[in-house]
């Protein structure tokens, strides 16, 4: 299997452990879904090199998502950090989709 593929894999993994774990407000699974967000990142499936530029909007979208998602973690009434993490983590999904 390709290293896109292997990164896409996680993602998805990453996707569907993420929505239900803001669907149902548990930010804890939420940590099991970042295990396979940032596991490319860690294996080197991920590498900007072959793409000769650096995704400075994936980085931009996805550090902020955590950020919000760290948010949630420590304040998990906060329904605005919760949601703002979810959309802003697919934008930054969407944004690295053809890395």
């Amino acid at each position: 299997m390709s290293k896109k593929r292997l990164t896409l894999l996680c993602v998805a993994v990453a996707g569907l452990i993420f929505l239900p774990s803001v669907i149902i407000n548990k930010p804890i699974y939420g940590l099991i879904a970042a295990f396979f967000d940032w596991l490319p990142l860690f294996t080197g499936w991920m590498r900007f090199s072959e793409t000769k530029k650096i995704p400075y909007l994936h980085i931009t979208l996805t550090l902020v998502a955590y950020v919000f998602f760290i948010v949630w973690l420590f304040i998990p009434a906060s329904n605005f950090a919760r949601f703002s993490f979810i959309m802003i983590w697919f934008l930054a999904v969407l944004s690295g989709a053809d890395i």
